[in-house]
């Protein structure tokens, strides 16, 4: 079964590795993602987030040297191994990359505040090869408000959203094909985004907030509005946005069983083409079962039991995500 995912933060473990002298290869290592652990989980796409921590403690950090760092990361991956993985910026690249063999990799970034509010350094990032970019992590920043909230991971952002600002990097998104990634984005900051877009945008690693109640997972209502607009959720591992038990962080744990009710929600609230796969591999820690990308099988055998459809685990995989970029690159 072919996978495509939508989101993974192993572009930032992979600097964090050169900056520590110590880096990792990427034909073989100990993180999620490499290039054997995508062969075993028979990969079609891995979308990588180049992420960026605006709190980022090292002395002189700057998120646009950061961002700018792990996509020079991701062009040095694809020329190391160009018999074995290739970059996707068109549909026509996925589909030569496929007739040839290889792993295809999309590049996306994490955190809008890396371009400091500039639209000249967001189409430069569109031309580095830049496809889909949340406009928050965490923290706040020139464009918007994050779910993050002091109150803790029940409670929702509802004030703050979107920026003057974030709504005229919307626009130049959407001019540019970068798809607009909520995922993070404040409650409000959502809204303004399904209210305000003109193509159809993601959530690349968010679940479903009526099972597990995370401010980081998406309502019902969201749900809808998502699907209605021809876009996608990709299911996310991470422990605390799949288990019930979402205040306890440290107590809960992932399952593909739990992951599959993950699924059967989106899919009776948005229906089956909205759900896609937002590992966040290499950005979490917790009990997984799923462990690495090699235990994609998992998760399809858990969707079966389910009552997912051999048509519609393949939806989920990756005919979803393939539909969703080749009618938006």
């Amino acid at each position: 079964m072919k996978v495509w995912d939508l989101h993974c933060d192993t572009l930032y473990e992979l600097r964090r590795a050169e900056k520590a002298g110590a880096p990792k290869s990427f034909l073989h290592n100990d993180l999620h993602i490499d290039l054997e652990k995508l062969r075993q989980g028979d990969y079609l796409l891995q979308c990588f987030a180049a992420y960026v921590d605006l709190a980022d403690p090292a002395p002189g950090a700057d998120p646009l040297v950061s961002v700018l760092e792990e996509i020079d990361i991701f062009k040095r991956l694809m020329a190391a191994y160009p018999e074995k993985i290739a970059p996707v910026y068109t549909a026509a690249d996925l589909e030569r990359n496929r007739a040839e063999g290889k792993f295809s990799a999309m590049l996306t970034v994490e955190e809008g505040g890396c371009c400091k509010g500039s639209l000249g350094v967001l189409r430069r990032l569109q031309e580095l090869g830049v496809r889909m970019m949340t406009l928050t992590w965490n923290y706040p920043n020139e464009l918007a408000a994050p779910n993050a909230n002091p109150g803790g991971p029940l409670v929702a952002n509802t004030e703050t959203g979107l920026t003057e600002r974030g709504f005229a990097f919307l626009e130049e998104m959407e001019k540019l094909h970068i798809t607009a990634d909520v995922s993070h984005l404040s409650d409000k900051g959502f809204w303004d985004i399904a209210n305000h877009s003109t193509r159809p945008f993601a959530a690349s690693h968010s679940n479903c907030r009526a099972l597990s109640p995370h401010n980081r997972n998406l309502t019902d209502e969201m749900i809808r509005a998502l699907a209605e607009k021809g876009g996608i959720a990709g299911l996310n591992y991470c422990a605390s946005f799949v288990d019930a038990d979402s205040a306890h962080p440290k107590l809960c744990r992932s399952t593909v069983e739990r992951l599959a009710k993950h699924a059967a929600h989106f899919k009776q609230v948005g229906g089956i083409e909205v759900i896609s796969l937002g590992s966040d591999f290499d950005g979490i820690g917790g009990q997984h079962e799923l462990e690495t990308a090699a235990d994609m099988p998992l998760l399809a055998e858990a969707l079966r039991r389910e009552g997912f459809t051999e048509d519609e685990v393949e939806a989920i995989y990756w005919r979803n995500a393939y539909r969703f970029f080749k009618n938006n690159l």
